[in-house]
C-alpha cells in the first residue's frame, strides 16, 4: 500500500514523467486515465496537469513542463509525490541530501575528506561523491541512483553507521 511515491527527474527536458500504477489505482481507481490532476508545492504554487494513459502506463503530461519550470527543477533532484484531496497529488523536490555539519565532524574531526565514498547497504555498495553546500556537505553523484535503486520514500529513515574513512553502512527504516 503506498503513502507516497518518488521519483527521480532524470530529463527536465521532458514534457511528461510517469506513475506507479499501483498508486494511481489505489488513489484514484481504475477509472483514472484523461483526468485533470492537481499539484501543489508548499510555495504555495498550484498547477493543473492531465493523468493519461501512455502505453496503458499512467503518466503525467499536459502541464508537466510548467511544474518543472515554474520550480527551476534540476535533472537528477529528488521528487517526493503525496495525495492529497481527490485527483491532488503534494510534490516536495530536493536537490541534494545535507549531511549535518556534526556528523561529518564527528566522523573526521579536522581532516574532512572530500570525494569519494561508498554506501553498503546489505552487501552491495553504491559509489557517491560529496560537495561542500554552504557551511554543510552533501551527497552528489551517485545519491540519485542509490535512492532509485532502494526505493527510498519521503518518510523512510535513513541510518549512517562509519566502517572506515571512506566506507559507511546504511540501514534504511
Amino acid at each position: 500500500m503506498y503513502t507516497s511515491f518518488v521519483k527521480y527527474l532524470l530529463s527536465p527536458e521532458s514534457l511528461s514523467i510517469d506513475i506507479p500504477i499501483t498508486f494511481v489505482t489505489q488513489f484514484y481507481g481504475d477509472n483514472w486515465a484523461d483526468r485533470k490532476l492537481h499539484i501543489y508545492h508548499s510555495s504555495g504554487k498550484k498547477w493543473v496537469v492531465m493523468l493519461k494513459r501512455v502505453k496503458s502506463m499512467p503518466v503525467l503530461t499536459n502541464g508537466w513542463q510548467t511544474v518543472v519550470l515554474e520550480l527551476n527543477l534540476q535533472k537528477d533532484c529528488l521528487l517526493t509525490f503525496l495525495p492529497l484531496n481527490h485527483f491532488g497529488l503534494h510534490l516536495s523536490s530536493y536537490v541534494n541530501v545535507i549531511i549535518e555539519d556534526s556528523f561529518v565532524q564527528e566522523c573526521f574531526e579536522d581532516n574532512v575528506v572530500a570525494g569519494s565514498y561508498e554506501i553498503n547497504y546489505k552487501g552491495s555498495l553504491w559509489t557517491m561523491s560529496t560537495s561542500k553546500f554552504n557551511s554543510s556537505y552533501v551527497f552528489s553523484q551517485g545519491w540519485p541512483q542509490l535512492c532509485n535503486d532502494l526505493g527510498v520514500q519521503e518518510d523512510d529513515l535513513l541510518v549512517f553507521k562509519k566502517l572506515d574513512d571512506v566506507l559507511f553502512g546504511l540501514t534504511v527504516y
